[in-house]
């Protein structure tokens, strides 16, 4: 009884671990189409890649860890299903903007989402990296890029200075968190800032 109790509880942690990074790509994934479109076919790429990249892997890997189709419970296997598949998730959304010449800037947020995951995987041999941690500096790039360019005049530039003041704040939130950590996840996070911005350009 015990047991099988605690399972359920124990299971929740990686998605909640992983609830705040599928909500800012989300967001992210959602507003890019709107700089190259407008009304309803930003609204449908902007819904479908939210949908596809950060809802759906969290959805798939939560339904079949509660049917018991994983050998191993998601505590054990933590971030790899969900991450992988986003990271499928990601190729097929770059392959049908390709295919169908779709909207450049929401190409640009799913190789910063990539960059950013690519970094943290590589450094995480040498510090270990929160991915939450280094999708709030990524998310202090790209989502006040995005609210500046989408939002007009000074309404634009407020909520861009809000955005990256509150991702930076949750970035140096963790009391616990070595200093080396901090640093390492905001170093990840700029590159796939940079990229972003990089891209971006060829994106308007």
């Amino acid at each position: 009884m015990s047991s099988s109790g605690a399972g359920p509880r124990r299971n929740r942690a990686p998605v909640r671990r992983f609830l705040l990074p599928g909500v800012v790509w989300a967001a992210a994934l959602f507003a890019a189409p709107f700089l190259n479109y407008g009304g309803g076919n930003a609204l449908l790429w902007g819904a479908g890649a939210a949908v596809l990249v950060s809802l759906f892997p969290w959805a798939l890997v939560t339904v079949l860890d509660r049917r018991g189709d994983l050998r191993r419970g998601l505590d054990r296997l933590g971030a790899p299903p969900i991450i992988l598949g986003a990271a499928g998730a990601c190729f097929m959304v770059l392959r049908v903007i390709r295919w169908t010449d779709g909207p450049r800037a929401l190409a640009a947020v799913v190789f910063a989402m990539i960059t950013a995951y690519a970094l943290t995987a590589a450094l995480t041999k040498v510090v270990r990296l929160d991915w939450a941690s280094v999708t709030c500096a990524a998310a202090a790039v790209v989502l006040p890029t995005l609210l500046f360019l989408l939002l007009p005049g000074a309404a634009g530039t407020a909520a861009a200075i809000a955005a990256a003041a509150m991702f930076v704040a949750a970035l140096l939130s963790g009391r616990d968190r070595p200093a080396r950590e901090t640093a390492g996840a905001a170093a990840a996070g700029v590159v796939a800032g940079g990229i972003f911005l990089w891209l971006l350009q060829y994106s308007l």
